[in-house]
């Protein structure tokens, strides 16, 4: 099965599941229930300006973010994990904002290969 995309890579995906489409469908649709769902609470936690949950929310959401190969979005969780407490607020919600406009890219892009190759 072969995918088109820009915001994400599903080479990880497509190897864990040797080839297996029902498992590959399983692993996206993880993606497109967990996501979204940390995605609301990454902005009502930016809205709060609460630094803490913000990182904690970027924390958990890391390890599948990485495994679905979201493009350009290792770096600034990184840099947020490092520096959430000393980053001033302002370059805070910069960042937080860029890691929600990828991410929201990125759902985008999942809710497309559903439609087109699994429904």
């Amino acid at each position: 099965m072969d995918f088109c995309t820009s915001h994400i890579d599903l080479s990880n995906v497509k190897i864990i599941s040797r080839g297996d489409s029902q498992r590959m469908e399983k692993y996206i649709r993880q993606f497109y229930e967990l996501i979204p769902e940390r995605l609301e609470l990454l902005k009502k936690a930016l809205l709060e300006k609460d630094r803490v949950q913000i990182r904690q929310i970027a924390h958990k959401m890391a390890p599948q973010l990485q495994f679905f190969g979201v493009k350009e979005i290792s770096f600034p969780i990184k840099r947020l994990e490092l520096e959430y407490i000393s980053m001033p607020i302002e370059e805070l919600h910069e960042l937080v904002s860029g890691i929600i406009a990828k991410l929201e890219d990125a759902i985008a892009e999942v809710s497309t290969i559903l439609k087109h190759h699994f429904e």
